[in-house]
């Protein structure tokens, strides 16, 4: 199901092959793992695969010069298996910026102005429809009432857990152009 993209997407970040890089001072891991395949269900080799989340206080990188846009952030080349297994950090809830029109707005509506913690994704081959989407997780704060309201169930995940690491499974089927 696709989704909101957001304002944090970046065209330029690094190629990764199972990391994308933290600033290591503090989240819990999160291992992101699929496969990227064809309506048929055969892996689409070379496949560009986009992940952006905030890091573990819910801000974006590539937003000011203190945190670069290499964190944070990945772009994992599908191989012939169509399979990917990253590791990362686990995403927090955050706050939209609510001052000022957006805040009087959030406000007469009765909203507040939290969203609730995910994974955002664009996926990119060539011959098939870029598809952007997120991955929410289930039984997360502000999961029932994102301020976007953005959330759909088909995007909801249970989060599995692997020695201690929290697993998200996340398969992506692309449609041909």
């Amino acid at each position: 199901m696709t989704n909101v993209e957001g304002p944090y997407f970046l065209e330029s970040i690094p190629t990764i092959t199972d990391r994308i890089k933290s600033r290591g001072d503090g989240g819990e891991e999160l291992i992101i793992e699929g496969k990227v395949v064809d309506l048929a269900g055969k892996p689409i080799e070379g496949a560009e695969l986009f992940i952006w989340h905030s890091d573990h206080e819910g801000y974006y990188s590539g937003y000011s010069e203190e945190f670069p846009p290499d964190f944070y952030r990945g772009k994992k080349i599908i191989d012939s298996t169509g399979a990917f297994n990253i590791r990362t950090v686990l995403p927090v809830p955050y706050m939209i910026p609510h001052e000022g029109p957006s805040g009087k707005m959030l406000e007469l509506m009765g909203r507040h102005p939290w969203r609730p913690a995910h994974v955002h994704f664009k996926i990119r081959a060539q011959g098939f429809l870029e598809h952007t989407t997120q991955a929410y997780f289930a039984d997360e704060k502000w999961v029932d009432s994102d301020c976007v309201e953005a959330v759909r169930p088909a995007l909801i995940h249970k989060l599995q857990e692997r020695g201690g690491v929290k697993v998200l499974k996340k398969d992506f089927v692309l449609d041909p152009v």
